[in-house]
């Protein structure tokens, strides 16, 4: 082979390097990202901006959760919805405490339970956490938030002795045709049955983004209790007038998350 021939072959090869380690990075990137999702409805006069936290695992994002608490006042958000699997079923609350310190002193804050919060003999002791910085938790409740929203919250389906009851408890939260009812709610394999029960927005975490996504190609591989190629995996899903918003989530474990970067979800919901 003859010089040129060979520098081609070395230029050739850097080339592919180069990008095979591009594509990599981008795949396993696993920095802080943002989500951003509008919803307009005649219930409002004035524009409201909720944070959404899912799936934290009490995952640390910088120190005291700095990196995490700056990204949410970029957006200033008049409170902030903790949907479920915040704190971890092995007892390490740190992560969690780090978080509340932070936010709950400068927003209201608002909680359901996820599955991780339930499989654990220590719940009472979860929820006192919350409720010791302030954090109102929500299950089987609703709040007048004022300017026609109502806030709905229900505890992981785990809590109840059966998904009957678990959707008896739901069809307990009235909606009406004259408010935006949000429901808070950490499983999103129910899209659909929210939607039913007249929520006009729904809250999810747990898929986790379906831990490996393919842009265009495949929203996610596997998400628990949906199984492989799960249909609510991350993102935004309407049903006619209904909105069913899921986040794909803030942990990072031992799994990579493959085009799937852990997200904060912002809301904004304005005057239609």
């Amino acid at each position: 082979m003859n010089r040129k021939k060979r520098n081609i072959a070395r230029i050739s090869f850097l080339l592919g390097a180069a990008l095979i380690f591009a594509f990599l990075r981008m795949a396993l990137y696993d920095g802080l990202t943002v989500s951003s999702y509008t919803v307009k409805s005649s219930a409002v006069k004035e524009s409201h901006t909720f944070a959404i936290i899912t799936d934290l695992h009490s995952t640390y994002y910088g120190e005291n959760q700095g990196e995490l608490c700056e990204m949410i006042a970029e957006y200033s958000p008049e409170a902030v919805f903790l949907v479920g699997d915040i704190s971890e079923d092995k007892r390490d609350f740190d992560g969690t405490a780090a978080l509340l310190r932070q936010i709950a002193s400068i927003y209201p804050c608002y909680y359901v339970t996820g599955n991780h919060e339930r499989w654990v003999d220590y719940t009472d002791d979860i929820k006192a956490l919350f409720r010791e910085y302030g954090v109102v938790t929500v299950g089987s409740e609703s709040i007048d938030l004022g300017d026609g929203l109502v806030l709905h919250g229900i505890d992981d389906p785990n809590f109840f002795g059966s998904y009957e009851e678990f959707f008896a408890a739901l069809q307990k939260l009235e909606t009406s045709d004259e408010s935006l009812d949000i429901l808070l709610s950490h499983r999103p394999e129910f899209a659909e049955k929210y939607a039913e029960m007249g929520f006009d927005l729904t809250l999810c975490g747990h898929a986790h983004g379906g831990q490996v996504r393919l842009p265009f190609i495949m929203g996610g591989l596997y998400a628990p209790h949906q199984g492989f190629f799960p249909k609510y995996a991350g993102g935004r899903y309407d049903f006619g007038d209904y909105t069913v918003i899921v986040s794909r989530g803030l942990m990072k474990d031992d799994l990579p998350r493959v085009f799937n970067p852990p997200e904060l979800v912002i809301v904004t919901v304005t005057h239609e």
